[in-house]
């Protein structure tokens, strides 16, 4: 990215900015930067809200010394159109408040009983000013990589992430309980009825979906009128799906928690050894459901069963009970029933999300991978939702789970 470039888009990401970032995560005031370099960090078709660039930058120390570190910066979109209609959904505000009030004694309540493995990556800068925007370490500097999005997860990979979110939950549950206010900027519902930018993006998917199931052997009749039907109401069902209900137990949920937002290290075999979760910029107070059906339908690999979705189920509810013990929580404990009743009642969620993102995940060809072409009618978007829908993998996961939300009631 040439420095014409970064200085129309990104005007404060300057030697003197860098200066300050590095000055304070380095804890030495005499640094000097000497140059810098921009580059996107992900690929099309990898995030859709914000802009991600990886920032090199070559510096000085006070003893001469000659170095070079390497930072992620999350900046708000600078397009007019998508970037305001992303304003209404106050996705930098929710996230500036997970880093700058809930990650931090998340953490702290979680050292306090042993647990000392990070949840999201460090942020060096959080800036609420235009363009907001954070500054973060850079993951692959502790050899953290992205999950394979077209491959999905694996079961142990889903088993780690499961781990993870488990003890956020646990402990933002604590937090909710000891002071509600704590979860005050995450009470906006994602799917509501007075922001209708995204309504079209779920209508349009359910409709892409049902087409593709009238060619497929067991969702060709019943299945695939289902999903003709669903286009009518499936904004009602997902506002419902959105909407708290505060007799049961609450969490705050990641929001996005699929393939992309998910990073492993791996061992010299392969293996993978430590997840971290990533983009908390549409966290929701509500039902642990929905981080739980998110996941699991849209990101488990082709040879994770449904059998072993209730594993999973369990074991999240075996961390997230012995989690809410050891922090004192004095409420009644979730048993696995509510967990999987709860589990029926969100798990629309999953054929929400699952329509589209299965195909996101599967496409070669990103170049016009991006909301504009998600939502919008033009000729260009129509032929980037044809050839996206109709990715011959598509068939291989959707029939299958297509016939597990059925007999789940989903499609009723």
């Amino acid at each position: 990215m040439d420095m014409d470039t970064i200085a129309t888009k990104y005007p404060y990401i300057t030697k003197e900015y860098l200066e300050d970032v590095l000055r304070k995560d380095q804890c030495e005031s005499s640094i000097r930067v000497q140059d810098f370099s921009v580059v996107p960090a992900l690929g099309k078709g990898e995030n859709y809200s914000s802009d991600i660039l990886r920032v090199k930058v070559n510096y000085v120390t006070g003893s001469n010394n000659h170095r070079t570190q390497t930072y992620i910066i999350k900046s708000s979109l600078v397009s007019e159109g998508m970037a305001d209609m992303l304003e209404e959904y106050d996705v930098f505000h929710r996230e500036i408040a997970v880093y700058e009030n809930v990650m931090p004694r998340v953490e702290q309540m979680l050292a306090s009983i042993g647990y000392t493995k990070k949840l999201a990556p460090t942020a060096h800068v959080i800036s609420s000013s235009h363009p907001k925007h954070f500054v973060f370490e850079d993951l692959a500097l502790q050899g953290f990589k992205s999950a394979d999005r077209k491959q999905g997860l694996s079961y142990r990979q889903l088993e780690m992430v499961i781990e993870k979110i488990a003890k956020f939950h646990a402990a933002t549950a604590v937090m909710f309980h000891q002071d509600e206010e704590t979860m005050k900027d995450h009470n906006y519902r994602n799917i509501n009825e007075e922001v209708q930018h995204f309504y079209p993006l779920f209508q349009n998917s359910m409709v892409a979906c049902a087409e593709q199931a009238q060619k497929w052997p067991s969702t060709a009749k019943k299945i695939a009128n289902k999903l003709f039907d669903l286009e009518k109401t499936v904004i009602p069902k997902g506002c419902q799906v959105y909407t708290r209900d505060n007799s049961t137990f609450n969490v705050l949920n990641h929001g996005d928690l699929w393939v992309n937002n998910v990073m492993y290290k791996f061992d010299g075999r392969g293996d993978p050894i430590d997840s971290i979760l990533v983009d908390y910029a549409v966290g929701f107070f509500g039902s642990p459901a929905i981080d739980l059906s998110y996941l699991l339908f849209t990101s488990s690999s082709d040879d994770v069963t449904t059998e072993q979705f209730d594993l999973l189920i369990q074991y999240y509810h075996s961390e997230l009970v012995d989690c809410l013990a050891k922090l004192n929580y004095s409420k009644p404990m979730p048993t696995l029933l509510d967990i999987q009743v709860e589990m029926l009642r969100k798990g629309f969620v999953g054929i929400m999300f699952v329509t589209f993102l299965i195909p996101l995940r599967l496409i070669e060809d990103t170049a016009n991978a991006d909301l504009g072409n998600l939502l919008g009618s033009s000729s260009e978007a129509l032929e980037f939702r044809r050839n996206m829908f109709s990715h011959p993998k598509y068939q291989d996961r959707m029939e299958y789970l297509l016939k597990y939300f059925d007999r789940k009631g989903y499609l009723d």
